[in-house]
Order: structure tokens, then C-alpha cells, then sequence
């Protein structure tokens, strides 16, 4: 026995809903009551239909409105509707068509996202967005690793001094700004002169290349921390060292002294002559 499928209510519903909603803004639209036993022509719904062309309405949505009107003559004031097949199937068209270029824009976007991480490397998503920003600049730049990390440390610090969570905030942030968390540093930081020059740096590079505006002019109080001097060992003390040394580990302790070279490189030496050190 053949099982009929029953009509789907809810569906029915919304479409007849859909229908006499866009009949009365048909309607309104020229001046007239929603009526029932008004017969609009298919040059009515073409005007309709180019207002909201003018009104930037997308294609998928002007087909929705012919859809409904079409349900409306045919269901509610049981009309012929074959004026409005045209007009119906040159809309899947163009609803088709801006389909497939949406498609298209936004798999560019995602190819140019792709393009830029493939120059820049990845760059962390839980990171604040300025960070991000900064990173991306620098790569771009194609400066140091090391300078960096030495920037987004720099800017890391100002935000957490100025309660900065996001590049948003930044709008509000100028010189003035800048100038009182350089001389902090002087201040209460007690950092070296190289210290503070490369905040001001970071900062005046984040300004530059990632919020692209002036800072404005600065006027910290400039660190006055002396240069680290470091302590050396005299010379006899140097002599009293070696004496307790031989063979190889007398080698390498001249060699550190002598030439100022790095443990590594003397164990690189050290291998290339063959030596157990």
C-alpha cells in the first residue's frame, strides 16, 4: 500500500505568511490598499523589484520577493502567475551569479590571509591585537628576530603601565603619554639610557607602522645610569689560576683569557684538534 506523504503545515504557513507580507509592501508601494482582488502586473512587481535594486537589496532576496508574490497569486487569489516566471528565473540567475562571486571574494581574502602568514609566519590569534599587528609590521620589514621581541616587550610594558588591552584603545594615546612612561622608566625604573632609548623606539615604530600617526614630541627625563663596568680579575690572580692548571684545561684557560673567546667556540677548537676535553 502507497503511503501519501501529508503536506508540511509549518511550511505552509511561513510561505503564505511570506506572501501576504510582500503583497502589502507591493501595495504600499503604489499607493494602494492590500486588497485581494487587486490584479498587479508583472510591470508593478519590475518597479517594486528596482526600487530595491536602488536600495542595494541582494539578489537572493529580490528572488524571494517574486517567489512570494507568485505563492500570492496562486494561492490566495488562485490567478495565472506565467507573467511572473520570467521575471522569477532571471533572478535565480543573478542570485546564482552573486553567489559564486561572493564565493570568489571571499576565497581571495582567505588566499590573501594565506599569503601574508606565508611571508610573516604564524602570528599567535590570543595575542592582543596590536601585538599582532606590530609582529606582522616587522616581518613585514623584514627586521631582527631580535628586535622583535624587544619591541613587543617594550609595548607589552606600556600597555600593562597605561591599562591598554587592545589597539582600540590606543585612539586616545599620544605623546604626553608616551613622555610619562619614559621618564618612569628614568625614574623609578632606574633603567640605562639603552634601556629607555629602545622603549622609546618600540613606541615610536608601533606609531609609525601600525597605528600610522605621528606621536607627537616627547620630553622624558632622560636615565642618567651609569655604564656597568665590568669586575675583571688582576693579572696576578690570572697567573695563580693557571698554575693550577694543565694540559688541555691550561690550553682552554689561555684561550678564554687571551682571545676572549666563548666556551663554545674553545670546545669547537677543541674538536676540530681532535682534544678530549
Amino acid at each position: 500500500m502507497t503511503r501519501v506523504s501529508q503536506p508540511d503545515t509549518s511550511w505552509c504557513e511561513s510561505r503564505d505568511k511570506w506572501a501576504k507580507i510582500w503583497f502589502e509592501k507591493l501595495s504600499r508601494f503604489h499607493g494602494r490598499k492590500p486588497q485581494a482582488t487587486w490584479e498587479f502586473t508583472a510591470d508593478e512587481v519590475i518597479a517594486y523589484l528596482r526600487d530595491h535594486v536602488r536600495r542595494k537589496t541582494p539578489a537572493w532576496k529580490r528572488l524571494k520577493i517574486i517567489q512570494s508574490l507568485i505563492c500570492y497569486r496562486r494561492y490566495v487569489q488562485s490567478a495565472p502567475f506565467d507573467d511572473l516566471t520570467f521575471i522569477r528565473i532571471k533572478l535565480e540567475v543573478l542570485a546564482r551569479n552573486e553567489k559564486i562571486k561572493q564565493a570568489t571574494v571571499k576565497q581571495s581574502s582567505d588566499d590573501a590571509i594565506e599569503e601574508i602568514e606565508d611571508v610573516v609566519g604564524h602570528i599567535d590569534p590570543r595575542e592582543p591585537d596590536v601585538i599582532q599587528n606590530l609582529r606582522r609590521a616587522i616581518r613585514l620589514r623584514h627586521d631582527q628576530l631580535a628586535t622583535e621581541r624587544a619591541y613587543v616587550s617594550n609595548v607589552r610594558a606600556f600597555m600593562r603601565s597605561r591599562g591598554l588591552k587592545c589597539q582600540a584603545d590606543f585612539a586616545a594615546i599620544g605623546a604626553a603619554d608616551v613622555e610619562s612612561h619614559l621618564t618612569d622608566l628614568a625614574v623609578d625604573g632606574n633603567v640605562a639610557v639603552s634601556t629607555q632609548n629602545r622603549a622609546f623606539y618600540a613606541l615610536l615604530y608601533l606609531f609609525q607602522h601600525v597605528l600610522k600617526r605621528e606621536m607627537g614630541e616627547v620630553n622624558a627625563i632622560r636615565s642618567n645610569k651609569g655604564k656597568q663596568i665590568p669586575t675583571v680579575l688582576s693579572v696576578a690572580e690570572i697567573e695563580q689560576i693557571y698554575a693550577h692548571l694543565r694540559g688541555v684545561h691550561l690550553l682552554i684557560a689561555k684561550l678564554l683569557y687571551g682571545c676572549g673567546m666563548r666556551i663554545s667556540e674553545v670546545m669547537r677548537v677543541g674538536e676540530r684538534l681532535g682534544l678530549r676535553v
